[in-house]
Protein backbone atom coordinates (compact mmCIF):
# COMPACT_ATOMS: atom_id res chain seq x y z
CA UNK A 1 0.00 0.00 0.00
CA UNK A 2 2.89 2.38 0.82
CA UNK A 3 4.42 1.83 -2.63
CA UNK A 4 1.05 2.58 -4.29
CA UNK A 5 0.69 5.81 -2.27
CA UNK A 6 4.24 6.87 -3.16
CA UNK A 7 3.51 6.32 -6.86
CA UNK A 8 0.25 8.27 -6.63
CA UNK A 9 2.02 11.11 -4.81
CA UNK A 10 4.79 11.31 -7.40
CA UNK A 11 2.30 11.23 -10.24
CA UNK A 12 0.24 14.03 -8.68
CA UNK A 13 3.42 16.14 -8.22
CA UNK A 14 4.38 15.67 -11.84
CA UNK A 15 0.86 16.46 -13.07
CA UNK A 16 0.86 19.59 -10.90
CA UNK A 17 4.09 20.86 -12.50
CA UNK A 18 2.76 20.05 -15.98
CA UNK A 19 -0.46 21.99 -15.29
CA UNK A 20 1.59 25.00 -14.09
CA UNK A 21 3.76 24.84 -17.22
CA UNK A 22 0.74 24.58 -19.52
CA UNK A 23 -0.99 27.45 -17.75
CA UNK A 24 2.10 29.65 -18.16
CA UNK A 25 2.40 28.68 -21.81
CA UNK A 26 -1.25 29.41 -22.38
CA UNK A 27 -1.05 32.93 -20.91
CA UNK A 28 2.24 33.74 -22.61
CA UNK A 29 4.25 34.06 -19.37
CA UNK A 30 6.21 30.92 -20.13
CA UNK A 31 8.18 32.52 -22.96
CA UNK A 32 9.89 35.26 -20.91
CA UNK A 33 12.72 35.34 -18.35
CA UNK A 34 13.76 31.69 -18.27
CA UNK A 35 11.06 29.43 -19.69
CA UNK A 36 10.14 28.65 -23.27
CA UNK A 37 6.58 27.55 -24.06
CA UNK A 38 6.47 23.78 -23.72
CA UNK A 39 10.07 23.79 -22.36
CA UNK A 40 11.82 23.55 -18.98
CA UNK A 41 12.13 26.52 -16.64
CA UNK A 42 15.51 27.81 -15.47
CA UNK A 43 13.88 30.02 -12.79
CA UNK A 44 12.98 27.50 -10.08
CA UNK A 45 12.48 27.44 -6.32
CA UNK A 46 12.68 23.84 -5.03
CA UNK A 47 13.16 21.97 -1.79
CA UNK A 48 12.14 19.11 0.43
CA UNK A 49 9.16 19.14 2.80
CA UNK A 50 9.80 16.68 5.63
CA UNK A 51 9.67 16.22 9.36
CA UNK A 52 11.65 12.98 9.50
CA UNK A 53 9.38 11.30 6.99
CA UNK A 54 8.31 13.26 3.88
CA UNK A 55 5.16 15.36 4.22
CA UNK A 56 2.16 14.11 2.29
CA UNK A 57 0.30 17.14 1.02
CA UNK A 58 1.13 20.32 -0.88
CA UNK A 59 3.36 23.38 -0.78
CA UNK A 60 2.27 26.89 -1.76
CA UNK A 61 4.49 29.83 -2.65
CA UNK A 62 3.71 33.56 -2.57
CA UNK A 63 5.79 36.33 -4.09
CA UNK A 64 6.34 40.03 -3.27
CA UNK A 65 3.93 41.40 -5.85
CA UNK A 66 0.97 43.55 -4.79
CA UNK A 67 -1.24 41.65 -4.67
CA UNK A 68 1.01 38.64 -4.27
CA UNK A 69 0.93 35.80 -6.78
CA UNK A 70 0.25 32.30 -5.49
CA UNK A 71 1.24 28.91 -6.83
CA UNK A 72 0.75 25.44 -5.34
CA UNK A 73 2.59 22.16 -5.95
CA UNK A 74 1.84 18.66 -4.71
CA UNK A 75 4.64 17.22 -2.53
CA UNK A 76 6.37 14.20 -4.09
CA UNK A 77 6.62 10.86 -2.31
CA UNK A 78 10.22 11.70 -1.40
CA UNK A 79 9.19 15.10 0.02
CA UNK A 80 10.39 17.06 -3.02
CA UNK A 81 8.61 20.00 -4.61
CA UNK A 82 9.47 22.69 -7.17
CA UNK A 83 8.02 25.91 -8.60
CA UNK A 84 8.58 27.80 -11.80
CA UNK A 85 8.92 31.42 -10.60
CA UNK A 86 9.65 33.02 -13.97
CA UNK A 87 6.61 35.29 -13.74
CA UNK A 88 6.89 35.93 -10.01
CA UNK A 89 8.72 38.58 -7.98
CA UNK A 90 11.28 37.64 -5.30
CA UNK A 91 11.55 37.28 -2.35
CA UNK A 92 9.13 34.41 -1.67
CA UNK A 93 7.44 32.83 1.35
CA UNK A 94 6.38 29.15 1.33
CA UNK A 95 3.84 27.16 3.34
CA UNK A 96 3.69 23.34 3.43
CA UNK A 97 0.49 21.64 4.58
CA UNK A 98 0.42 17.89 5.11
CA UNK A 99 1.00 14.95 7.38
CA UNK A 100 4.12 13.03 8.38
CA UNK A 101 4.09 10.00 10.63
CA UNK A 102 0.45 10.62 11.50
CA UNK A 103 1.05 14.24 12.60
CA UNK A 104 -0.49 17.21 10.78
CA UNK A 105 2.03 19.94 9.94
CA UNK A 106 1.84 23.51 8.68
CA UNK A 107 5.46 24.53 8.02
CA UNK A 108 7.00 27.63 6.48
CA UNK A 109 10.13 28.60 4.60
CA UNK A 110 11.66 31.51 2.69
CA UNK A 111 13.54 32.03 -0.60
CA UNK A 112 15.37 35.24 -1.48
CA UNK A 113 15.37 34.16 -5.13
CA UNK A 114 15.71 30.99 -7.14
CA UNK A 115 17.31 28.02 -5.35
CA UNK A 116 16.55 25.79 -2.38
CA UNK A 117 13.86 26.56 0.20
CA UNK A 118 13.25 23.49 2.38
CA UNK A 119 10.18 23.37 4.62
CA UNK A 120 10.72 21.57 7.91
CA UNK A 121 10.21 22.23 11.63
CA UNK A 122 13.45 24.26 11.91
CA UNK A 123 12.73 26.39 8.81
CA UNK A 124 9.39 27.20 10.49
CA UNK A 125 11.18 28.54 13.59
CA UNK A 126 13.77 30.40 11.49
CA UNK A 127 11.13 32.28 9.42
CA UNK A 128 9.34 33.39 12.61
CA UNK A 129 12.59 34.41 14.31
CA UNK A 130 13.83 36.34 11.26
CA UNK A 131 10.47 38.14 10.94
CA UNK A 132 10.28 38.84 14.69
CA UNK A 133 6.77 37.34 14.94
CA UNK A 134 5.26 34.64 17.14
CA UNK A 135 3.59 32.76 14.29
CA UNK A 136 5.25 32.33 10.87
CA UNK A 137 1.81 31.81 9.31
CA UNK A 138 1.28 35.59 9.61
CA UNK A 139 4.28 36.13 7.30
CA UNK A 140 2.74 33.80 4.70
CA UNK A 141 -0.80 35.11 5.09
CA UNK A 142 0.17 38.75 4.56
CA UNK A 143 3.04 38.18 2.13
CA UNK A 144 3.91 41.79 2.93
CA UNK A 145 6.97 42.79 0.83
CA UNK A 146 8.40 44.81 3.75
CA UNK A 147 8.14 41.79 6.09
CA UNK A 148 9.67 39.52 3.45
CA UNK A 149 12.57 41.95 3.05
CA UNK A 150 13.02 41.89 6.84
CA UNK A 151 13.13 38.09 6.82
CA UNK A 152 15.76 38.21 4.06
CA UNK A 153 17.89 40.69 6.03
CA UNK A 154 17.77 38.60 9.22
CA UNK A 155 17.79 35.11 7.73
CA UNK A 156 21.56 34.42 7.83
CA UNK A 157 22.00 35.59 11.43
CA UNK A 158 18.90 33.65 12.56
CA UNK A 159 20.18 30.45 10.91
CA UNK A 160 23.58 30.95 12.60
CA UNK A 161 21.88 31.42 15.99
CA UNK A 162 19.83 28.24 15.56
CA UNK A 163 22.96 26.28 14.53
CA UNK A 164 24.90 27.65 17.50
CA UNK A 165 22.19 26.95 20.11
CA UNK A 166 21.39 23.47 18.74
CA UNK A 167 25.01 22.54 17.95
CA UNK A 168 25.24 19.58 20.38
CA UNK A 169 22.01 18.12 19.01
CA UNK A 170 22.86 18.76 15.34
CA UNK A 171 26.35 17.35 15.84
CA UNK A 172 24.89 13.99 16.91
CA UNK A 173 23.65 13.63 13.35
CA UNK A 174 26.54 15.32 11.52
CA UNK A 175 24.25 18.24 10.67
CA UNK A 176 25.96 21.08 12.53
CA UNK A 177 26.93 22.73 9.22
CA UNK A 178 23.56 22.12 7.52
CA UNK A 179 21.39 25.16 6.78
CA UNK A 180 17.81 23.89 7.39
CA UNK A 181 16.48 26.34 4.78
CA UNK A 182 18.98 26.35 1.91
CA UNK A 183 21.29 23.30 2.21
CA UNK A 184 20.61 20.26 -0.01
CA UNK A 185 18.28 18.10 2.09
CA UNK A 186 16.73 14.67 1.61
CA UNK A 187 14.09 12.80 3.60
CA UNK A 188 16.43 9.80 3.94
CA UNK A 189 16.58 9.50 7.76
CA UNK A 190 20.22 10.66 7.76
CA UNK A 191 21.78 13.90 8.88
CA UNK A 192 19.21 16.61 9.64
CA UNK A 193 16.35 14.35 8.61
CA UNK A 194 17.64 11.67 10.99
CA UNK A 195 17.40 14.25 13.81
CA UNK A 196 13.77 15.03 12.85
CA UNK A 197 13.06 11.29 13.30
CA UNK A 198 14.24 11.43 16.92
CA UNK A 199 12.76 14.73 18.15
CA UNK A 200 9.44 16.54 18.01
CA UNK A 201 9.50 20.26 17.30
CA UNK A 202 6.47 22.44 18.04
CA UNK A 203 5.86 26.19 17.81
CA UNK A 204 2.87 27.56 19.73
CA UNK A 205 2.12 31.01 21.10
CA UNK A 206 5.57 32.26 20.15
CA UNK A 207 7.36 29.50 22.11
CA UNK A 208 9.20 26.70 20.35
CA UNK A 209 9.89 23.38 22.06
CA UNK A 210 12.19 20.55 20.98
CA UNK A 211 11.56 17.25 22.77
CA UNK A 212 13.12 13.81 22.79
CA UNK A 213 10.60 11.82 20.76
CA UNK A 214 11.16 8.70 22.86
CA UNK A 215 11.25 10.16 26.38
CA UNK A 216 9.32 13.41 25.77
CA UNK A 217 12.07 15.18 27.75
CA UNK A 218 12.53 18.82 26.73
CA UNK A 219 15.85 19.37 25.00
CA UNK A 220 15.42 23.05 24.12
CA UNK A 221 12.70 25.65 24.59
CA UNK A 222 12.42 29.39 24.32
CA UNK A 223 10.86 32.39 22.66
CA UNK A 224 10.96 32.23 18.87
CA UNK A 225 11.83 35.93 18.81
CA UNK A 226 14.73 35.42 21.27
CA UNK A 227 16.27 32.12 20.14
CA UNK A 228 19.73 33.04 21.48
CA UNK A 229 18.45 32.84 25.06
CA UNK A 230 16.61 29.55 24.81
CA UNK A 231 17.14 26.87 27.47
CA UNK A 232 19.09 23.80 26.28
CA UNK A 233 19.50 20.48 28.16
CA UNK A 234 22.20 18.23 26.75
CA UNK A 235 21.19 15.37 29.03
CA UNK A 236 17.76 15.12 27.38
CA UNK A 237 19.13 14.58 23.86
CA UNK A 238 18.33 11.23 22.19
CA UNK A 239 21.03 8.66 21.78
CA UNK A 240 22.22 8.20 18.20
CA UNK A 241 20.36 5.37 16.56
CA UNK A 242 21.15 6.06 12.92
CA UNK A 243 24.10 5.15 10.74
CA UNK A 244 26.63 7.97 10.36
CA UNK A 245 26.85 10.14 7.27
CA UNK A 246 29.69 9.61 4.79
CA UNK A 247 33.01 11.38 5.45
CA UNK A 248 32.90 14.67 3.55
CA UNK A 249 36.54 14.88 2.47
CA UNK A 250 39.22 12.29 1.80
CA UNK A 251 42.84 13.05 0.84
CA UNK A 252 45.47 10.61 -0.40
CA UNK A 253 49.22 11.23 -0.71
CA UNK A 254 51.53 8.73 -2.41
CA UNK A 255 54.92 7.69 -1.08
CA UNK A 256 57.49 4.93 -1.47
CA UNK A 257 55.42 1.73 -1.50
CA UNK A 258 52.66 3.42 0.47
CA UNK A 259 49.75 5.87 0.44
CA UNK A 260 48.78 8.06 3.41
CA UNK A 261 45.04 8.71 3.75
CA UNK A 262 43.28 11.33 5.85
CA UNK A 263 39.56 12.10 6.11
CA UNK A 264 37.19 14.36 7.99
CA UNK A 265 35.71 12.96 11.20
CA UNK A 266 32.01 12.03 11.19
CA UNK A 267 29.86 12.68 14.24
CA UNK A 268 28.47 9.44 15.64
CA UNK A 269 30.95 7.20 13.82
CA UNK A 270 32.78 4.73 16.05
CA UNK A 271 35.08 3.40 13.35
CA UNK A 272 35.86 3.71 9.67
CA UNK A 273 36.25 1.31 6.74
CA UNK A 274 38.55 1.86 3.79
CA UNK A 275 37.89 0.42 0.35
CA UNK A 276 40.57 0.54 -2.32
CA UNK A 277 41.29 -0.63 -5.85
CA UNK A 278 43.75 0.06 -8.65
CA UNK A 279 41.05 1.38 -10.97
CA UNK A 280 38.62 4.29 -10.49
CA UNK A 281 35.03 3.85 -9.36
CA UNK A 282 35.89 1.92 -6.20
CA UNK A 283 32.84 0.84 -4.17
CA UNK A 284 32.00 -1.39 -1.24
CA UNK A 285 31.43 -4.16 -3.75
CA UNK A 286 34.48 -3.72 -6.01
CA UNK A 287 37.02 -2.46 -3.46
CA UNK A 288 39.25 -4.34 -1.05
CA UNK A 289 38.12 -3.56 2.49
CA UNK A 290 40.31 -2.40 5.38
CA UNK A 291 38.22 -2.33 8.57
CA UNK A 292 38.76 -0.15 11.66
CA UNK A 293 41.06 2.31 9.90
CA UNK A 294 42.15 5.44 11.77
CA UNK A 295 42.94 8.80 10.13
CA UNK A 296 45.72 9.34 9.16
CA UNK A 297 46.06 5.80 7.80
CA UNK A 298 49.27 4.65 6.10
CA UNK A 299 48.56 1.93 3.55
CA UNK A 300 51.87 0.10 3.09
CA UNK A 301 53.19 -2.76 1.00
CA UNK A 302 51.94 -1.28 -2.26
CA UNK A 303 53.37 -1.68 -5.75
CA UNK A 304 55.70 1.07 -6.93
CA UNK A 305 54.54 3.54 -9.57
CA UNK A 306 50.89 2.49 -9.22
CA UNK A 307 47.75 4.60 -8.77
CA UNK A 308 45.39 3.49 -5.98
CA UNK A 309 41.78 4.65 -5.58
CA UNK A 310 40.08 4.95 -2.17
CA UNK A 311 36.77 5.70 -0.50
CA UNK A 312 35.93 5.77 3.22
CA UNK A 313 32.77 4.95 5.18
CA UNK A 314 31.76 5.74 8.74
CA UNK A 315 30.50 2.94 10.97
CA UNK A 316 28.55 2.72 14.25
CA UNK A 317 26.30 0.19 15.96
CA UNK A 318 23.47 0.97 13.56
CA UNK A 319 25.36 0.43 10.37
CA UNK A 320 27.74 1.78 7.75
CA UNK A 321 27.48 5.12 5.97
CA UNK A 322 27.40 5.74 2.26
CA UNK A 323 30.72 6.07 0.47
CA UNK A 324 32.83 9.20 0.74
CA UNK A 325 34.06 11.04 -2.37
CA UNK A 326 36.80 9.01 -4.09
CA UNK A 327 40.46 9.96 -3.64
CA UNK A 328 43.51 8.65 -5.43
CA UNK A 329 47.30 8.76 -5.16
CA UNK A 330 50.23 7.22 -7.01
CA UNK A 331 53.07 5.48 -5.21
CA UNK A 332 56.64 6.52 -5.95
CA UNK A 333 58.45 4.83 -8.82
CA UNK A 334 60.66 1.88 -7.93
CA UNK A 335 64.14 2.90 -6.78
CA UNK A 336 67.18 0.99 -8.06
CA UNK A 337 68.76 -1.40 -5.56
CA UNK A 338 71.77 0.43 -4.07
CA UNK A 339 75.26 -1.00 -4.42
CA UNK A 340 78.56 -0.20 -2.77
CA UNK A 341 80.31 2.71 -4.53
CA UNK A 342 83.31 2.41 -6.84
CA UNK A 343 86.83 3.17 -5.64
CA UNK A 344 87.81 6.88 -5.77
CA UNK A 345 89.94 7.99 -8.72
CA UNK A 346 92.29 10.92 -9.41
CA UNK A 347 93.69 10.76 -5.88
CA UNK A 348 96.44 13.35 -5.36
CA UNK A 349 98.78 13.92 -2.38
CA UNK A 350 100.86 17.08 -1.88
CA UNK A 351 103.35 17.64 0.93
CA UNK A 352 103.68 20.79 3.00
CA UNK A 353 105.04 21.99 6.32
CA UNK A 354 104.16 19.15 8.70
CA UNK A 355 101.13 18.34 6.54
CA UNK A 356 99.86 16.50 3.46
CA UNK A 357 96.90 17.65 1.35
CA UNK A 358 94.79 14.90 -0.25
CA UNK A 359 92.18 15.34 -2.98
CA UNK A 360 90.08 12.96 -5.10
CA UNK A 361 87.21 12.94 -7.57
CA UNK A 362 83.68 12.52 -6.18
CA UNK A 363 82.21 9.01 -6.50
CA UNK A 364 78.58 8.54 -7.60
CA UNK A 365 76.44 7.12 -4.78
CA UNK A 366 79.05 7.75 -2.06
CA UNK A 367 77.86 9.39 1.15
CA UNK A 368 81.30 9.63 2.82
CA UNK A 369 84.96 8.71 2.37
CA UNK A 370 87.64 6.96 4.45
CA UNK A 371 91.38 7.66 4.23
CA UNK A 372 94.01 5.08 5.25
CA UNK A 373 97.68 6.09 5.64
CA UNK A 374 101.05 4.75 6.66
CA UNK A 375 104.72 5.76 6.56
CA UNK A 376 105.56 2.61 4.61
CA UNK A 377 104.42 1.75 1.13
CA UNK A 378 101.74 -0.88 0.50
CA UNK A 379 99.10 0.69 2.75
CA UNK A 380 95.79 -1.25 2.92
CA UNK A 381 92.51 -1.03 4.81
CA UNK A 382 93.98 -3.57 7.21
CA UNK A 383 97.43 -2.10 7.98
CA UNK A 384 96.70 1.62 7.43
CA UNK A 385 95.57 4.12 10.04
CA UNK A 386 91.94 5.02 9.27
CA UNK A 387 90.49 8.52 9.04
CA UNK A 388 86.67 8.35 8.70
CA UNK A 389 84.32 10.83 7.07
CA UNK A 390 87.07 12.65 5.19
CA UNK A 391 86.12 15.28 2.59
CA UNK A 392 88.14 16.36 -0.43
CA UNK A 393 90.41 18.28 -0.17
CA UNK A 394 91.54 16.82 3.18
CA UNK A 395 94.52 18.31 5.03
CA UNK A 396 96.29 15.94 7.44
CA UNK A 397 98.31 18.09 9.83
CA UNK A 398 100.73 17.45 12.68
CA UNK A 399 103.00 15.21 10.58
CA UNK A 400 106.74 14.71 10.93
CA UNK A 401 108.95 16.90 8.74
CA UNK A 402 110.87 15.34 5.84
CA UNK A 403 108.80 12.15 6.02
CA UNK A 404 107.01 10.30 3.21
CA UNK A 405 103.41 9.27 3.87
CA UNK A 406 101.43 6.75 1.79
CA UNK A 407 97.66 6.94 1.29
CA UNK A 408 94.61 5.10 -0.10
CA UNK A 409 91.01 6.41 -0.16
CA UNK A 410 87.71 4.46 -0.10
CA UNK A 411 84.11 5.55 -0.79
CA UNK A 412 81.26 4.60 1.58
CA UNK A 413 77.44 4.42 1.43
CA UNK A 414 74.65 2.54 3.21
CA UNK A 415 75.55 -0.68 1.38
CA UNK A 416 79.21 -0.70 2.31
CA UNK A 417 82.74 0.46 1.55
CA UNK A 418 84.42 0.46 -1.87
CA UNK A 419 87.71 -1.14 -2.74
CA UNK A 420 90.79 1.01 -2.19
CA UNK A 421 91.96 3.67 -4.59
CA UNK A 422 95.42 3.57 -6.13
CA UNK A 423 98.08 4.35 -3.51
CA UNK A 424 99.58 7.85 -3.56
CA UNK A 425 102.46 9.33 -1.56
CA UNK A 426 103.75 12.75 -0.51
CA UNK A 427 106.73 13.94 1.54
CA UNK A 428 106.46 16.66 4.14
CA UNK A 429 108.85 19.61 3.83
CA UNK A 430 112.13 19.82 5.74
CA UNK A 431 112.29 21.93 8.86
CA UNK A 432 112.89 25.60 8.01
CA UNK A 433 115.20 27.31 10.56
CA UNK A 434 113.86 30.34 12.34
CA UNK A 435 115.05 33.58 10.77
CA UNK A 436 117.86 35.65 12.40
CA UNK A 437 118.66 39.34 12.23
CA UNK A 438 120.71 39.98 9.05
CA UNK A 439 124.31 41.15 9.09
CA UNK A 440 125.25 44.81 8.54
CA UNK A 441 125.58 45.82 4.89
CA UNK A 442 129.13 46.11 3.51
CA UNK A 443 130.66 47.93 0.57
CA UNK A 444 128.68 51.09 1.30
CA UNK A 445 129.82 53.94 -0.99
CA UNK A 446 128.57 57.49 -1.41
CA UNK A 447 129.14 59.69 -4.52
CA UNK A 448 128.20 63.37 -4.48
CA UNK A 449 126.58 65.28 -7.32
CA UNK A 450 124.65 68.44 -7.95
CA UNK A 451 122.31 68.64 -4.96
CA UNK A 452 122.33 64.83 -4.67
CA UNK A 453 124.24 61.80 -3.35
CA UNK A 454 124.17 58.28 -4.82
CA UNK A 455 124.51 55.42 -2.30
CA UNK A 456 125.33 51.79 -3.11
CA UNK A 457 125.93 48.70 -0.95
CA UNK A 458 126.27 44.96 -1.23
CA UNK A 459 123.18 42.75 -0.76
CA UNK A 460 122.88 41.04 2.64
CA UNK A 461 121.70 37.41 2.87
CA UNK A 462 118.30 37.11 4.58
CA UNK A 463 117.51 40.80 4.31
CA UNK A 464 114.08 41.74 3.02
CA UNK A 465 114.64 45.54 3.02
CA UNK A 466 117.17 48.25 3.96
CA UNK A 467 117.15 51.46 6.00
CA UNK A 468 119.42 54.52 5.43
CA UNK A 469 120.32 56.97 8.17
CA UNK A 470 122.06 60.29 7.26
CA UNK A 471 123.27 63.57 8.76
CA UNK A 472 125.47 66.59 7.82
CA UNK A 473 127.88 65.84 10.66
CA UNK A 474 130.12 62.84 11.05
CA UNK A 475 129.25 60.10 13.54
CA UNK A 476 125.74 59.38 12.22
CA UNK A 477 123.83 56.63 14.09
CA UNK A 478 120.36 55.03 14.05
CA UNK A 479 119.50 57.39 16.88
CA UNK A 480 120.69 60.78 15.54
CA UNK A 481 120.36 60.21 11.80
CA UNK A 482 117.38 60.97 9.60
CA UNK A 483 115.83 57.63 8.53
CA UNK A 484 114.92 56.49 5.01
CA UNK A 485 113.04 53.12 5.05
CA UNK A 486 112.72 50.45 2.34
CA UNK A 487 115.68 51.83 0.36
CA UNK A 488 117.15 49.84 -2.53
CA UNK A 489 120.71 49.93 -3.88
CA UNK A 490 121.65 52.07 -5.72
CA UNK A 491 119.73 54.78 -3.86
CA UNK A 492 119.69 58.38 -5.17
CA UNK A 493 119.01 61.02 -2.53
CA UNK A 494 118.04 64.29 -4.15
CA UNK A 495 117.14 67.81 -2.99
CA UNK A 496 120.33 68.26 -0.98
CA UNK A 497 122.22 71.50 -0.25
CA UNK A 498 124.99 72.26 -2.74
CA UNK A 499 128.59 72.17 -1.57
CA UNK A 500 127.65 70.23 1.59
CA UNK A 501 129.13 67.05 3.07
CA UNK A 502 126.61 64.29 3.98
CA UNK A 503 127.35 61.24 6.18
CA UNK A 504 125.53 57.87 5.81
CA UNK A 505 125.07 54.46 7.43
CA UNK A 506 122.93 51.57 6.07
CA UNK A 507 121.12 48.73 7.95
CA UNK A 508 119.55 45.48 6.71
CA UNK A 509 116.04 44.38 7.86
CA UNK A 510 113.98 41.14 7.96
CA UNK A 511 111.18 39.61 10.09
CA UNK A 512 113.66 39.00 12.93
CA UNK A 513 114.74 42.63 13.17
CA UNK A 514 117.26 45.25 12.00
CA UNK A 515 120.99 44.75 11.67
CA UNK A 516 123.71 46.86 13.23
CA UNK A 517 124.85 49.82 11.17
CA UNK A 518 127.28 49.59 8.27
CA UNK A 519 130.54 51.52 8.21
CA UNK A 520 129.92 55.24 7.70
CA UNK A 521 130.25 56.63 4.17
CA UNK A 522 130.42 60.30 3.19
CA UNK A 523 130.08 62.44 0.07
CA UNK A 524 129.79 66.15 -0.67
CA UNK A 525 127.40 67.73 -3.07
CA UNK A 526 128.89 69.89 -5.87
CA UNK A 527 129.51 73.65 -5.32
CA UNK A 528 126.81 75.87 -6.74
CA UNK A 529 127.25 76.98 -10.38
CA UNK A 530 128.70 80.55 -10.88
CA UNK A 531 126.84 82.99 -13.19
CA UNK A 532 129.75 84.86 -14.79
CA UNK A 533 127.56 87.17 -16.86
CA UNK A 534 125.70 88.29 -13.75
CA UNK A 535 128.99 88.98 -11.96
CA UNK A 536 130.30 91.04 -14.94
CA UNK A 537 127.08 93.02 -15.05
CA UNK A 538 127.22 93.56 -11.27
CA UNK A 539 130.87 94.59 -10.96
CA UNK A 540 132.34 95.55 -14.40
CA UNK A 541 129.80 96.65 -16.96
CA UNK A 542 129.21 100.12 -15.52
CA UNK A 543 132.93 101.08 -15.98
CA UNK A 544 134.03 99.04 -18.96
CA UNK A 545 130.96 98.30 -21.03
CA UNK A 546 131.38 95.43 -23.48
CA UNK A 547 135.16 94.82 -23.64
CA UNK A 548 135.04 91.80 -25.89
CA UNK A 549 136.68 88.39 -25.19
CA UNK A 550 139.15 88.14 -22.35
CA UNK A 551 140.97 85.26 -20.63
CA UNK A 552 140.89 84.60 -16.91
CA UNK A 553 144.61 85.55 -16.78
CA UNK A 554 143.86 88.89 -18.43
CA UNK A 555 141.04 89.60 -15.97
CA UNK A 556 143.29 88.62 -12.98
CA UNK A 557 146.15 90.83 -14.30
CA UNK A 558 143.78 93.80 -14.65
CA UNK A 559 142.58 93.35 -11.03
CA UNK A 560 146.16 93.20 -9.78
CA UNK A 561 147.38 96.17 -11.92
CA UNK A 562 144.66 98.77 -11.73
CA UNK A 563 144.03 100.49 -8.43
CA UNK A 564 140.39 101.08 -9.30
CA UNK A 565 139.89 97.30 -9.23
CA UNK A 566 141.70 96.73 -5.92
CA UNK A 567 138.39 95.90 -4.15
CA UNK A 568 138.30 92.59 -6.10
CA UNK A 569 141.75 91.55 -4.84
CA UNK A 570 142.05 88.95 -2.09
CA UNK A 571 142.57 91.76 0.41
CA UNK A 572 139.83 93.96 -1.03
CA UNK A 573 136.33 94.57 0.21
CA UNK A 574 134.76 92.37 -2.48
CA UNK A 575 137.32 89.66 -3.22
CA UNK A 576 136.66 87.48 -6.29
CA UNK A 577 137.72 83.84 -6.27
CA UNK A 578 139.62 82.27 -9.13
CA UNK A 579 136.40 80.42 -10.07
CA UNK A 580 134.44 83.67 -10.18
CA UNK A 581 137.15 85.34 -12.32
CA UNK A 582 137.10 82.36 -14.70
CA UNK A 583 133.28 82.56 -14.96
CA UNK A 584 133.48 86.31 -15.72
CA UNK A 585 136.05 85.73 -18.46
CA UNK A 586 133.96 82.93 -19.93
CA UNK A 587 130.94 85.21 -20.18
CA UNK A 588 132.78 88.05 -22.03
Amino acid sequence: MKKIMKCVGSTIAMLSMMIIGLALAGCGGGSSGGVVAGGLSSQVVSGTAAAGAPLSGSVSIKDSSSPSKLKTAVIGSDGSFAFDVTDMKAPFVLQANGTSGGTVYKLHSYAGGTGIANTNPLSDIIVAGAAGVDDPATVYDSADPAILQKVGSNLSSTVATVQQKLQPLLALYGAEQTNPVSSPFSANHQGLDGMFDKVTITLSGGVFTIQNAQSSAVICTGSVTNIANCSFSVGNMPSVTVAPVAPATVAAVGGSGQVTLTWSAVTGATSYNLYYATSPGVSKTTGTKIANAVSPYVHTGLAAGTTYYYMVTGVNSVGESAASPEASATTAAAQPVPTAPAAPTNVLATGGTNQVTLSWAAVSGATSYNVYYSTTTGVTKTNGTKISNATSPAVQAGLTASTTYFYIVTAVNSVGESTASTQVAATTLAVVPSPTVPAAPTGVTAVGGANQVTLTWSAVSGATSYNIYYATATGVTKTNGAKITNATSPYLQTGLVAGTAYFYIVTAVNSAGESVASAQATASTSAPAINGAALYTQYCFSCHGNLGPRTAAQVSSAIASFGAMSQFRATGSTPLSDAQIAAIAASM
